[in-house]
């Protein structure tokens, strides 16, 4: 089971080593291309569409895992019931998109054709539930392949037409492409690899149950896009559209290593529910073991990010975005508690803990809006990434501590955080185990 989950795994980060690198190169090229003020208005226009993305996934994405893992013989309901839900939630969060704006007055018109042809496009993103549905499967591999190809299309598009034509509503477009076959490989792939979307296996009913089930995940899944792009939406009113370009940089390369953290919790996640089922001893090992994994991933990217961000960003991107370097040394420490949540995420699941991830989202979200409007107008960028660890900090881990029923968790993240100052004496057996081999 392990080395299943493990060749999984695998595949899903052999892909990001593969879109990591391209992405890295096409946000150069559109940083350096666009300058600062245009890249910012594309940050805006995509953290903006990116707040209503959790009404297309509904809080479905690892309940859709467990009843694939629980009830396999139930598949074809599962997955066309779980896809028009989501499909009818995607709408919603694009009709919500428009009246919002007709309602503002901050947006520019090109920002807003530029939000409206990206939102349609990622409608489509409902049908993201066959990465789920492959996961369950841990044949994570016919995933890997349309993406890839897919990231790599749009990525080399991006930056012909960055250098073609250096405006926003050029490259928003492809961008739109990008979401529109990333959604159509998805169904393309449920339909060859397995036994297709069959409109009548669409089951109201236990989609209603799916619902009453995800509601507090629904929820928690705005409170924590909220904490995660609220601030390059408020940067942007603010302050300025150049300011979210220096911090949207930052920000990107930190992000770009999340991947990570979910790959790992999401490959292992079956396994933890097989052990979880079968009340096995090695449960809570596992669970230990993979948080000090995620914990010492993350704590070691920090730094050497920290050390390098001073001179690479410079080079990267150019003397424009050298503010940008001061922002990303304080804004990668979030991911210490990212990573840590990925694990937490699954084990709320697991555990049946689903309104606790409301609590700990909105109490996050709550913090890092408090915290950006005293925050941004004293240090603008700088205040915004603080605001982000806070936010995660609270979030991600001192939360944990509330309740008596999400206490053993946090007990297993901070023996986590204990280890750079046990210099991780806890698995010095193994260093001494393989010596002896």
């Amino acid at each position: 089971m392990i080395k299943a989950a493990l060749k999984n795994s695998s595949w899903l980060v052999s892909e990001k080593f593969i879109t990591m690198g391209l992405n890295l190169f096409v946000t150069v090229w559109l940083a350096r291309q666009l300058g600062v003020q245009v890249y910012g208005e594309l940050a805006y226009v995509l953290a903006l569409v990116t707040l209503v993305t959790p009404l297309a996934a509904l809080g479905l994405n690892a309940i859709i895992t467990r009843e694939l893992v629980e009830r396999d013989e139930d598949e074809p309901r599962i997955m066309a019931t779980a896809s028009a839900v989501r499909l009818l939630g995607a709408l919603f969060g694009f009709a919500a998109l428009l009246t919002w704006l007709q309602l503002t007055s901050t947006v520019t018109p090109e920002e807003q054709i530029a939000i409206v042809i990206i939102g349609a496009a990622s409608i489509l993103q409902a049908f993201q539930v066959v990465e789920y549905y492959f996961q369950a499967k841990v044949s994570a591999h016919y995933v890997v392949k349309m993406r890839t190809v897919v990231t790599v299309c749009a990525g080399v598009i991006k930056i012909i037409v960055a250098w073609v034509s250096a405006d926003l509503l050029s490259v928003a477009y492809v961008y739109a492409a990008e979401f529109l076959f990333w959604g159509l490989g998805y169904i393309f792939l449920y339909q060859s690899q397995a036994h297709g979307f069959r409109f009548k296996a669409i089951d109201w009913r236990y989609g209603g149950q799916l619902l009453k089930q995800s509601f507090w995940l629904i929820l928690s899944g705005v409170a924590a896009v909220l904490y995660l792009k609220v601030d390059q939406v408020m940067l942007g009113h603010m302050v300025s559209k150049s300011e979210v370009g220096v911090y949207a940089v930052a920000v990107k390369m930190s992000e770009v290593w999340y991947f990570f953290a979910t790959a790992l919790a999401t490959s292992f996640f079956a396994m933890l529910l097989t052990l979880r089922k079968e009340e096995s001893p090695l449960y809570a090992k596992r669970l230990q073991q993979l948080c000090d994994a995620l914990f010492g991933l993350a704590f070691a990217l920090a730094i050497a990010v920290s050390l390098l961000a001073e001179p690479i960003i410079p080079w990267l991107f150019g003397e424009e975005y050298r503010a940008s370097a001061a922002i990303l040394t304080i804004h990668i420490w979030a991911s210490l508690f990212i990573y840590m949540r990925a694990l937490a995420s699954k084990w709320l699941i697991a555990e049946r803990l689903l309104a606790f991830s409301l609590v700990s989202h909105g109490i996050g979200a709550v913090v890092n809006v408090l915290a950006n409007l005293w925050l941004i107008p004293l240090y603008q960028g700088l205040g915004a990434a603080v605001a982000t660890i806070m936010s995660y900090a609270v979030a991600s881990y001192l939360a944990f501590w509330i309740g008596s029923s999400t206490r053993p968790l946090a007990i297993v993240m901070t023996r986590s955080l204990y280890l750079p100052f046990t210099l991780g004496y806890r698995h010095w057996h193994l260093l001494r185990s393989r010596s002896v081999e």
